[in-house]
């Protein structure tokens, strides 16, 4: 399912992929990292709680 997202969107002239996952979703975030993510850390949006989302990247070029 990742591989397809990212081929429809460089299809579609993206350059990258952005996604954010919730803080201590290790499962998540090391699926994305083996599909080729790379975490920018805790700069996604606040959480009721104060912790912040990890934003992930993945360059579609």
């Amino acid at each position: 399912l990742v591989r397809a997202v990212a081929g429809w969107a460089r299809k579609a002239g993206a350059r990258e992929l952005r996604l954010s996952v919730m803080p201590g979703n290790e499962r998540a975030a090391a699926l994305y990292r083996r599909h080729g993510f790379e975490d920018l850390g805790p700069v996604g949006d606040e959480l009721p709680d104060g912790r912040r989302e990890h934003v992930m990247v993945k360059p579609l070029a």
